[in-house]
């Protein structure tokens, strides 16, 4: 019986947010927060085997009988071709739930459709023979805050049912150049079901890792270097929803079209002078610090202008404005991050940084009502565990 286990991270938006839906320049970094998910085959004595399905942040224990699931997408309905026709099949997916016989919640229900959504069409592309199975996922990510929990999610299920066809198969190599452009195909179509119209960002950076530069519609460049980086990430307890806020800055966009392309003009200046000094820090001589800090404070300067221009597109938030000013306030930088008005903001922590300077920040943070993570930025992407 085989048993794998696979992993993606979280990720953040460094700058571009917004304007990366109109076709500017973003910049995403892989979040060393990670999604795991945990697949074992079980042995299948008899008809009342189950698919068992474990993920516990969404308080999701579920067993569907297989013969249900093995019925039902064995049928002569599923002869098209999924990749042109994702609608049609996530229709067949939801047609489904209902006969498991399981009762779930909208958001274990959406979990289940993108797990049956990816696991029918990757079983049709690779041709998994699929048996019973129990799978856990697990995510150290906090659920719809903009650090791409639904991305890590949908990228790990997808590397995990791509592992599962690669070993019935006896092929044990890990994941190469095509297989992370396939799971990032599979995730961003399983996306579509989650988000609507994602723009491809975060199941790229969750894929690939790293710090990537994205537009829309254009090969991901995946930066083969780049500096270490600190970050306080900072959850401003805030709910919040991307399609609003999107349909916040189309809103704006209609009414004042040529300021708000001047504001999105101006967040992807700042993406492309980020990438910049990303270049510009990775070939500095780490024995010469004065040249880092200098460096380090340009970027930083750069995130807090993109802080502000989307501050002016209407979609920061009150607890957001107050987590950069008491970055500013110790001589720091930071941002919101994700679609903004409210969910998570960072704050960049330069090299060798006083821990006092960093505790004071925190404890600062913490008395505002705030939750604090130290973590790290351009991390590995998709892996097998």
């Amino acid at each position: 019986m085989i048993h794998l286990a696979v992993s993606a991270p979280g990720k953040v938006i460094l700058t571009g947010e917004h304007a990366v839906v109109y076709g500017k320049t973003a910049l995403a970094a892989s979040l060393d927060l990670r999604t795991t998910a945990e697949l074992t085959e079980l042995p299948d004595f008899s008809n009342s085997t189950n698919i068992k399905i474990e993920f516990p942040n969404i308080n999701l224990f579920v067993n569907i009988p297989f013969q249900i699931y093995k019925s039902y997408f064995s049928s002569n309905n599923f002869n098209f071709d999924f990749s042109t026709n994702s609608d049609r099949l996530h229709r067949q997916v939801e047609e489904f739930l209902p006969l498991s016989g399981v009762l779930v919640t909208p958001q274990q229900k959406l979990s289940l459709q993108a797990l049956f959504y990816l696991l029918v069409y990757i079983a049709h592309e690779e041709r998994i023979n699929v048996k019973p199975f129990r799978l856990h996922l697990f995510t150290q990510l906090t659920i719809n805050s903009g650090l791409g929990s639904s991305a890590s999610f949908a990228v790990c299920l997808a590397a995990c049912f791509l592992r599962w066809s690669r070993l019935q198969k006896n092929i044990i190599i890990g994941f190469e150049k095509n297989d992370l452009e396939n799971i990032s195909k599979y995730a961003l179509s399983c996306e579509k079901i989650m988000h609507g119209e994602p723009s491809g960002i975060d199941n790229s950076v969750c894929t690939y890792g790293s710090i990537i530069e994205f537009r829309r519609d254009e090969p991901v460049n995946v930066l083969s270097e780049i500096p270490s980086m600190e970050i306080l990430l900072v959850d401003s307890k805030i709910m919040r929803n991307t399609r609003d806020q999107i349909t916040r800055v189309m809103e704006l966009k209609q009414s004042f079209p040529e300021i708000v392309k001047s504001i999105l003009n101006g967040i992807d200046d700042v993406s492309k002078a980020v990438l910049e000094e990303i270049n510009v820090i990775c070939n500095i001589n780490l024995d010469h610090p004065e040249p880092l800090l200098v460096e380090h404070n340009k970027l930083g300067t750069l995130i807090h202008m993109n802080q502000g221009l989307l501050s002016a597109l209407g979609v920061s938030h009150p607890k957001l404005d107050i987590i950069c000013s008491i970055a500013q306030y110790h001589s720091l930088y930071g941002k919101l991050t994700g679609a903004g008005g409210g969910g998570y903001a960072f704050i960049l922590l330069p090299p060798n940084i006083l821990e006092e300077v960093v505790a004071s920040v925190t404890e600062q943070l913490i008395a505002e009502g705030f939750n604090v993570t130290r973590t790290k930025l351009g991390t590995t992407g998709v892996k097998i565990e």
